[in-house]
């Protein structure tokens, strides 16, 4: 038996791979499909082989479930620690539970590379890792030749809302955006290209994107990768205080979401954030979903963001139930 990949850049085929996941040391020493974990302190890598039966292995260990109200108690004390802590924005997540069945798990693969042809969709499965797939809108470096993409994506509400951005969205967008410039130019890049803030769809949310465009020299990819990942869109500014906020009130372990997940390869470098994202288990689904507080958010409106990113996965989940 051996471990199961799939994957679809856009624009690209799709990717089915056997083979095997084992751990590595540093992000330097990744080859080809790669993923970590949100403070990378686990970070695996695919190795191919000619073995053609990959077969998914699913975990046991069910995340931590919050219910609703115990999540706004929790939200709640959240957002009191700002003023104390001095955090402009820190993300707070949840998981949430839902019935699948996970022989579907190819089909909801196949149906999410159909329904989101900008996302980054995956499907890994392995005795090192579990089961998980998702679709993710954003980029966190693209690297090829002396040329380097990246975004900032912040700021939610569905699709189907008429109401203008609020400020503590276009905030939320602002410190993404200051924070990538501002590493980018420890890293020695001078010259940026800064398009945005404007609006994008992903699935059944819009986001305010911004999108950095800048010159790069080919030994700069990881040290850009480290300054950059992970960006306030999924930790918060300060970082360091955010991530410490994040620890401590957060209930369950990220795991995967909110690492890093894509390609590295000798000539290009494609990783994104994994977002958007699930871990399959006999008969479940737990949903990671998060979202970014500043000092004037709303707890239910917190809790009702997380809910409209839900749908990116349930609204294809429920073809097969």
């Amino acid at each position: 038996m051996s471990d199961l990949l799939k994957y679809r850049l856009p624009g690209h085929e799709i990717i089915e791979q056997s083979g095997y996941f084992r751990t590595i040391k540093s992000i330097r020493y990744a080859s080809g499909f790669f993923m970590s974990t949100f403070l990378s302190d686990r970070l695996v890598e695919f190795v191919p082989s000619l073995i053609s039966d990959g077969t998914p292995s699913f975990s046991n260990e069910e995340p931590y479930i919050v219910k609703k109200e115990d999540y706004l108690v929790e939200a709640q004390s959240f957002l009191n620690s700002f003023e104390k802590n001095k955090i402009k924005k820190a993300v707070f997540s949840r998981v949430k539970k839902v019935s699948f069945d996970e022989k579907k798990i190819n089909d909801l693969f196949q149906q999410l590379c159909e329904i989101y042809p900008k996302a980054f969709v995956y499907l890994a499965s392995g005795e090192e890792i579990g089961t998980w797939i998702g679709a993710s809108p954003e980029i966190l470096l693209h690297a090829f030749s002396h040329s380097g993409f990246t975004m900032a994506l912040a700021g939610t509400k569905p699709v189907s809302s008429r109401l203008n951005w609020t400020e503590k969205e276009k905030l939320e967008q602002l410190y993404v955006t200051g924070f990538i410039q501002e590493k980018l130019q420890s890293a020695g890049i001078k010259k940026m290209d800064v398009n945005g803030p404007y609006d994008v769809q992903a699935g059944p949310v819009m986001h305010l994107r911004t999108d950095i465009s800048f010159d790069l020299e080919s030994n700069k990819i990881v040290e850009i990768v480290q300054k950059l990942h992970p960006t306030p869109a999924v930790s918060g500014l300060p970082q360091k205080e955010a991530i410490e906020l994040i620890n401590f009130r957060e209930p369950h372990e990220r795991l995967f979401y909110t690492g890093m997940i894509g390609l590295i390869t000798k000539n290009s470098t494609s990783l994104y954030v994994n977002l958007r994202c699930c871990q399959i288990q006999k008969g479940s689904a737990f949903l990671y979903l998060g979202g970014g507080f500043t000092i004037d958010s709303v707890p239910l409106s917190e809790w009702d963001e997380t809910e409209n990113k839900s749908r990116t996965l349930l609204n294809v989940m429920e073809n097969f139930t």
